[in-house]
């Protein structure tokens, strides 16, 4: 599972549920937590157009966003040097299917459908820690 002291990048339009997943975060004994309201505020936060940034080491992002979605969210990631193999949760619901498959095909760590319980958090990272951490 990820360490306590894991730097974690929330990412959702919903000041609601950016709540909800760090207070859930929170209750899993994470206290490096940063959230953005939208994929270009965490753009901006990561620095990925600088070298200087301290880079998160998981992210767990809404997909329905406006502008950039959660989806070109992740590609942008996967495309970036720094970030091409940190973890990618990808928040959801349960009728957005194709894109969920679209994510996994764009190398997705995880998915979690919302409403989501605090196991269910903890099922999904430990799943994407494995996914990134085979050994």
């Amino acid at each position: 599972m990820f360490p306590k002291e894991t730097n974690i990048l929330v990412v959702d339009d919903s000041i609601h549920m950016r709540r909800l997943i760090t207070d859930t975060l929170y209750q899993l004994g994470f206290r490096k937590l940063v959230s953005a309201s939208d994929a270009n505020e965490a753009i901006n936060l990561m620095g990925l157009n600088q070298k200087n940034k301290d880079p998160f080491q998981l992210i767990l992002s809404d997909l329905n966003m406006p502008g950039i979605n959660g989806l070109e969210f992740l590609k942008q990631i996967r495309a970036t040097e720094l970030y091409a193999s940190m973890p990618f949760i990808l928040i959801t619901t349960e009728s957005e299917k194709k894109y969920v498959l679209d994510a996994a095909v764009n190398g997705v760590s995880s998915y979690i459908v919302k409403p989501f319980t605090t196991e269910a958090l903890a099922n999904r990272m430990l799943e994407a820690w494995k996914k990134h951490n085979p050994d």
